[in-house]
C-alpha cells in the first residue's frame, strides 16, 4: 500500500455531495467548451437552416421570383448587394435592380449553379461563400454563360435567417 493511503479521507468527508456534483458538472462543461463543442453544436443546428435559405435564394434567381426573393432577403433599407452591374442598397433597390431590371428583363431563362459551397455560423450571423456558374437565355434568345464567386452574409432575426449582404464577382475580361 501507498504510505499516504492511510491518511486519505473520503471525498464525502471533505466536500458535501452536492458540491462534488457541481464541481464535476462544471468541469465537464469547461472541457467541452475548450474542445469547441458548445459553439459547434449551435452551428450544427443552424447550418442546415442557412443552407435552406441559400437553396431558396438559388430558386429565386432561377425563377426571377420577387416574392420568393422577399422570403430570403431581409426587407430592410440596410441590405446591400454588390455586383458587376453596380451596388444596390436597400431591399427596394435589390428587388428592382437585381431581380426586375436584370433577371426578369434581360433573361427568359436562368440557372445559377453553385459549387464548393462553404457555410459558417457564429451566433446570429452566418456567411456563405461559393463558386457559381450561370447559364441563361437572353431576352433576344441568345445563350448567356458566365461564372464567378459569390459571398453572402446572413443575419438571424426573430429565429429567421435572411440575407443582409451579397457580393459577387466575375473574372475580369481581357481588354
Amino acid at each position: 500500500t501507498h504510505p499516504n493511503e492511510q491518511t486519505r479521507k473520503p471525498v464525502e468527508a471533505v466536500m458535501p455531495r452536492w458540491a462534488l456534483a457541481i464541481a464535476l458538472a462544471s468541469g465537464a462543461f469547461l472541457i467541452s467548451a475548450c474542445n469547441g463543442s458548445v459553439g459547434t453544436s449551435q452551428a450544427n443546428v443552424e447550418e442546415p437552416r442557412v443552407r435552406a435559405v441559400l437553396d431558396k435564394y438559388l430558386g429565386s434567381i432561377d425563377t426571377a421570383d420577387v416574392a420568393l426573393a422577399s422570403e430570403v432577403w431581409r426587407r430592410s433599407p440596410t441590405v446591400e448587394a454588390v455586383t458587376p452591374l453596380g451596388r444596390f442598397k436597400g431591399w427596394d433597390s435589390v428587388r428592382d435592380g437585381l431581380y426586375v431590371n436584370f433577371l426578369q428583363k434581360m433573361f427568359s431563362e436562368r440557372r445559377l449553379t453553385p459549387s464548393d459551397v462553404s457555410v459558417s455560423v457564429a451566433g446570429d450571423a452566418a456567411w456563405v461563400v461559393f463558386d457559381w456558374s450561370f447559364a441563361a437565355k437572353r431576352a433576344d434568345g441568345q445563350p448567356f454563360i458566365s461564372s464567378g464567386w459569390e459571398s453572402h452574409v446572413y443575419q438571424q432575426v426573430n429565429g429567421r435567417w435572411a440575407i443582409v449582404q451579397l457580393h459577387y464577382s466575375a473574372p475580369a475580361q481581357p481588354q
